[in-house]
């Protein structure tokens, strides 16, 4: 499987950690012991991201709705 990178790193956290998400793979990792609530933009942040590693979608867009998704759970770290 090639790598799929993000045009630019996500930094998310939870209550005890912060993580750089840099590739679409390392997403899919995130969203699957995600800590956050699964509604409906994390199953489309994770569908994405599912599909960007399939070649059927770019990272750009798997990566937008992967930030959509954290800020929805509240884990998208601040600058």
């Amino acid at each position: 499987m090639s790598e799929k990178r993000f045009p630019s790193p996500v930094r998310v956290h939870s209550p005890t950690s912060s993580l750089i998400v840099s590739t679409v793979w390392d997403a899919v990792e995130y969203l699957k012991r995600c800590p956050g609530k699964r509604g409906r933009d994390y199953r489309i942040a994770l569908q994405h991201c599912l599909d960007a590693l399939d070649g059927l979608r770019s990272p750009r867009a798997a990566q937008a709705s992967f930030v959509t998704a954290a800020k929805t759970a509240g884990l998208l770290a601040r600058k």
